[in-house]
């Protein structure tokens, strides 16, 4: 069995949301593409957002993309953005989100 999650159309900026259940300082978002080749092309040029902060773009049709933020670039939000600007669907097989919750100091670590 083959899992995924995909957007619904080829339209112009789809977008994926992942809610993270608080404010939290966000340390790392990594993505792992769609494994079949028809699709893996269609997430180049995603933009990844922390709230409103874009902390990457992906480029090229690899497997897994780390977008990983210095320890001197501070970043805090509630969601997770993955933007597709271009008239592609959106393909991946997970997202995983690695932070520090703001207000309980607890480790966060959210994969779909």
């Amino acid at each position: 069995m083959r899992t995924h999650s995909h957007t619904n159309s080829g339209a112009a900026d789809n977008k994926i949301w992942i809610k993270l259940g608080g404010l939290f300082r966000v340390y790392s978002v990594r993505v792992w593409n769609i494994r079949d080749s028809s699709y893996k092309s269609m997430f180049s040029g995603t933009n990844i957002y922390v709230d409103d902060t874009l902390i990457g773009t992906a480029s090229g049709s690899w497997g897994f993309h780390d977008f990983s933020l210095p320890e001197e670039k501070v970043v805090y939000g509630s969601k997770v953005t993955l933007h597709q600007p271009r008239s592609d669907y959106l393909f991946l097989l997970e997202v995983q989100v690695w932070g520090m919750s703001v207000q309980q100091h607890r480790p966060l670590q959210l994969s779909n």
